[in-house]
C-alpha cells in the first residue's frame, strides 16, 4: 500500500515535471534537445561517453592511419580541478570559471582540506567574489590559436557535462554567442563528453514501471537553462562502490564509477596561460 501511495505521488510529480518543462523546451526550437543531460541546446556535433573518448583519444593515440580523424580531449574545468586530475595529454582551456577560492573549515581554520578530492567543489562554500572567469570570446579565440583546423575532432570535458556542453555550443555556433563577425568560423566536429570527469549520481529505475525511484513526497525544484524551473522527484542516491558512504565517488563520470585512468602531471605544453597564476593556490 505504501508503495502504491508513493507511486501515485511519483506519477503526479512526473506529470508536473512534464508540464512545467514544455514551455522552456519549446523556446529552444533552433537547437536540438536530445543530447546532454542538462537539456541545453545542442549545436555541437554529438554527445559521446567518457569511455569512448578515452578509447579514441588515449588508447588509440599514435595509431590513427588518418590523423584527420584523431580525437583530442580538451579539459575546460578550472585550474584546481585540472591540477587534481585530468585525462592524460588533455590540453587545459578553462571555461567559464578559471579559479575560485574556498572558505576555510569554520571549525578548524588550519584544516588544509577545503575541497572535494577532485578539486571541483568547496566543502565550506566559495569565498564571495573570488571567482576568476573566462569569456565566450576568450574561449573561442584560445581554441582558434590551439586548433586552427575547424575540422579537428575535439571532445570537451568538464566536471559533470554542463560547462563542456555550453563551450561546445560556443565553438560550433560562435555567431549566436559572439555576433555575426564570427559567422562561418565554427568548428564542425566538437563533441561533449556526456558524463564529465566526476559525473552525477546514477538514478535507480523501478523494474516494472520504468520510473525513477525516490523518497515519497521528496519533490525537488530543477533549474532549467534560461532561468525556468520544473519539478520532479529527487532520485535516491546509490552507494555504487558499497563503502557505506554516499558521495562523489558514487558518481557516473570518468574518475569514479567508470574508473578511467587520469594524470596529475602538469605538462607545460598542456596547461593554460590564463590559469597559470592559480594552479597551485589552495
Amino acid at each position: 500500500m505504501m508503495f502504491l501511495r508513493a507511486f501515485r505521488r511519483m506519477a503526479v510529480a512526473t506529470t508536473l515535471m512534464s508540464l512545467a518543462s514544455l514551455a522552456p523546451l519549446a523556446q529552444a526550437a533552433d537547437g536540438d534537445l536530445d543530447g546532454n543531460r542538462y537539456l541545453q541546446e545542442r549545436y555541437y556535433a554529438a554527445d559521446i561517453s567518457a569511455s569512448r573518448a578515452f578509447l579514441e583519444a588515449i588508447v588509440k593515440r599514435g595509431q590513427w592511419t588518418d590523423t584527420k580523424n584523431r580525437l583530442t580531449i580538451v579539459d575546460v574545468r578550472d585550474a584546481t580541478e585540472y591540477r587534481h586530475g585530468h585525462p592524460e595529454g588533455s590540453p587545459h582551456v578553462p571555461y567559464p570559471r578559471v579559479f575560485q577560492a574556498c572558505q576555510p573549515n569554520p571549525a578548524n581554520a588550519s584544516d588544509p582540506l577545503t575541497r572535494t578530492e577532485d578539486g571541483g567543489t568547496c566543502l565550506y562554500g566559495a569565498v564571495p567574489g573570488s571567482a576568476v572567469t573566462s569569456s565566450d570570446e576568450q574561449l573561442f579565440r584560445t581554441f582558434e590559436a590551439l586548433f586552427p583546423d575547424k575540422n579537428a575532432r575535439l571532445a570537451l570535458l568538464c566536471r559533470t557535462g554542463s560547462r563542456s556542453a555550453r563551450a561546445a555550443n560556443v565553438l560550433t555556433r560562435p555567431e549566436k554567442y559572439l555576433g555575426q563577425a564570427y559567422a562561418g568560423r565554427g568548428y564542425k566536429r566538437a563533441y561533449n563528453i556526456w558524463e564529465g570527469f566526476v559525473g552525477q549520481p546514477l538514478a535507480p529505475i523501478h523494474v516494472f514501471t520504468g520510473r525513477v525511484m525516490g523518497p515519497a513526497d521528496d519533490v525537488a525544484t530543477v533549474a532549467l537553462d534560461g532561468g525556468a524551473t520544473a519539478f520532479g522527484f529527487k532520485a535516491y542516491a546509490l552507494d555504487l562502490n558499497n563503502d557505506g558512504v554516499l558521495n562523489t565517488k558514487d558518481s557516473d563520470g570518468w574518475r569514479y564509477h567508470q574508473g578511467l585512468p587520469f594524470d596529475t602531471r602538469m605538462q607545460h605544453r598542456l596547461v593554460s596561460p590564463i590559469a597559470a597564476p592559480y594552479y597551485w593556490r589552495p
